[in-house]
């Protein structure tokens, strides 16, 4: 082997070294947010599956360790809402379920997002999660879509002053990605990935 061959194999492999790490230090990290009890089950199964398929880093928080879904499906969540640090993600995104809009009570919980939307970091919710939203007045002056089967979302949404789309699957306005329901699950998810680029 010449020299020049060696400092030819020697420059890929610091170009691959420093790319890969490039890759490691860009890769963002979403925290899903689960009820902990009552979440949808495919709220959280698919867009996960979106968000790691897409090599996006993810963890999970709850108000317990465990959370069940609507369907049985379990979660060992990585962290307490209290424990989360927003500093360490990229993002934040509300699993939906009836049982998701414990949070709208949750101090911590609504503390923590607030950190995220003034840190202009991607914040979502799908189904009932977006309620939680607009008792915090997030969603004031805002376009935003949730779950309407009880009918009550455009009411609900009007009294915060928020701008009521049921009708639309998925609504993206000022940092914040709100949608409707299941049917969602992975549009929101693709649309919320599209959050990171801008």
């Amino acid at each position: 082997m010449n020299i020049h061959s060696s400092i030819n194999i020697h420059s890929r492999l610091i170009y691959q070294t420093v790319f890969t790490f490039i890759i490691f230090i860009k890769m963002s990290h979403i925290l899903m947010i689960l009820a902990s009890d009552r979440f949808r089950d495919i709220e959280y199964i698919t867009p996960r599956a979106f968000f790691e398929q897409k090599g996006f880093k993810v963890s999970t928080a709850s108000s317990t360790k465990i959370s069940t879904g609507r369907f049985g499906y379990k979660v060992k969540n990585d962290f307490l809402i209290e424990e989360v640090q927003m500093k360490n993600f990229d993002g934040i995104y509300f699993v939906g379920g009836a049982g998701s809009t414990e949070y709208i009570t949750n101090e911590k919980a609504r503390l923590l997002t607030e950190a995220f939307y003034i840190a202009k970091k991607p914040i979502a919710a799908i189904c009932a999660a977006p309620r939680n939203f607009l008792y915090w007045g997030l969603l004031k002056n805002k376009k935003a879509t949730g779950h309407n089967g009880d009918g009550q979302f455009p009411a609900l949404a009007l009294q915060f002053g928020a701008l009521p789309m049921p009708e639309k699957a998925v609504v993206y306005d000022d940092g914040i990605l709100t949608a409707n329901g299941p049917e969602a699950s992975e549009e929101s998810a693709l649309e919320f990935m599209k959050l990171f680029k801008k």
